[in-house]
């Protein structure tokens, strides 16, 4: 395979996987069964409150496997359903350099509805 046909190959990857298109071998779907939600739910059993990057977060759940531009997408992506199956609400605020993710937890009797 000569040079340009290998840089072609990288790049339509590198596209592909930006567009979610195929998941490679090894690496989990972006679903609501990622490992990520699991290590979430259980880190916020304790708590009703959580603020923090997405850096800061996969320090707090102990996840080294999970990227830290994934969080945000898995999060925007299933917050609905983290609320209502979970009562966790996420918010996202911008400061000058940073996105802060903002998570609060409701028990079933004090959810807003």
């Amino acid at each position: 395979m000569d040079r340009n046909n290998e840089a072609k190959l990288k790049a339509d990857l590198i596209v592909a996987e930006a567009m979610q298109k195929p998941d490679r071998e090894g690496y989990p779907k972006l679903t609501e069964e990622h490992p990520f939600f699991g290590r979430l739910r259980y880190f916020m059993a304790d708590k009703s409150h959580w603020l923090g990057t997405a850096t800061d977060l996969l320090n707090a759940i102990n996840d080294t496997a999970t990227p830290p531009n994934t969080v945000t997408k898995l999060l925007n992506k299933f917050s609905i359903d983290l609320y209502f199956s979970d009562g966790i609400d996420v918010h996202f605020r911008r400061t000058n350099r940073k996105k802060i993710i903002e998570l609060y937890r409701y028990r079933r009797s004090e959810k807003r509805e």
